[in-house]
């Protein structure tokens, strides 16, 4: 069937027409980023693996009428001095905005999300525009980020429209069902499964 196809583009999978890729950041956390950075198996390859901290966001691979794009990609720290993570093409720089927040569950704090706005330079003097790109970037935290295989992080990016960006969809349904999946991922027999599937939705009658 035509609706099953798919097409990897850029390392990543194109969603037929009419398809839109929208995690909480529970599940953007638990089955997406915790198996990156344990080298597990993941639920598809929806998200691919991408420098963003190499060239202006506008080259960034992927549809740009896209409202929100996730990429996966090794985090950077700011620098002491100037607080920002400059580009290795010379475009302009990533700068923290805001405070850094935890993510939890049932309690516990499994990961840390923080904006960062992109600052684009100015070809006509030595300053940097702010421009309207901003990514939203997830790191594991706590007991998630014991033991694991570098410093991945997942991106949301995304335009911003106005004077609000956009939201990460939250969701609390299922939180304890969702830490005690990565307990056991967690705990297990050396990762060799990889973290439990997502669960599978429930009927509307229930």
């Amino acid at each position: 069937m035509e609706v099953e196809k798919r097409i990897v583009v850029n390392e990543g999978m194109k969603l037929p027409i009419g398809y839109r890729f929208h995690p909480t950041e529970q599940e953007l956390i638990l089955h997406y980023l915790l198996p990156k950075a344990f080298a597990s198996p993941l639920p598809s390859s929806i998200i691919p693996v991408f420098d963003l901290f190499f060239s202006h966001p506008l080259t960034f691979p992927g549809d740009q009428k896209e409202k929100q794009r996730y990429f996966f990609c090794k985090k950077r720290d700011v620098s002491s001095n100037e607080h920002r993570i400059k580009i290795s093409s010379g475009d302009g720089y990533w700068k923290p905005i805001g405070k850094e927040r935890p993510i939890i569950a049932c309690g516990k704090t499994f990961g840390i999300r923080r904006t960062l706005a992109f600052y684009e330079t100015n070809k006509s003097s030595s300053n940097c525009n702010k421009t309207k790109w901003s990514m939203t970037e997830y790191c594991l935290a706590g007991f998630a980020s014991a033991k694991v295989f570098g410093e991945w992080a997942v991106y949301n990016v995304y335009e911003r429209k106005g004077s609000k960006g956009r939201k990460q969809s939250k969701s609390r349904e299922g939180d304890a069902e969702e830490l005690s999946c990565v307990h056991h991922f967690m705990v297990g027999s050396d990762h060799e499964t990889g973290p439990p599937p997502p669960s599978p939705p429930t009927s509307p009658d229930e």
